[in-house]
């Protein structure tokens, strides 16, 4: 999913980038970072199951495919 995709679906489900922030106990800019080139899979979780999908549909770019729980190096 691009980045403002992903922000425009949390948005409707009434979320925002600093509650995840707050709900995580990390900055708003952790967050940031993750949808848009940093890997947490903390946040990537977080925000994945905030839109109801799994990390690996978000960012199927950042996932091996049929490993999806592993991360690309």
């Amino acid at each position: 999913m691009h980045v403002e995709d992903i922000k425009a679906a949390l948005r409707k489900r009434g979320w925002t980038l600093t509650r995840i922030a707050q709900e995580l106990n990390v900055d708003t800019s952790a967050v940031s970072h993750t949808l848009n080139r940093q890997r947490s899979r903390r946040v990537e979780q977080a925000v994945a199951s905030k839109l109801g999908l799994p990390p690996h549909e978000v960012w199927p770019q950042r996932y091996q495919k049929g490993r999806q729980s592993r991360l690309t190096p």
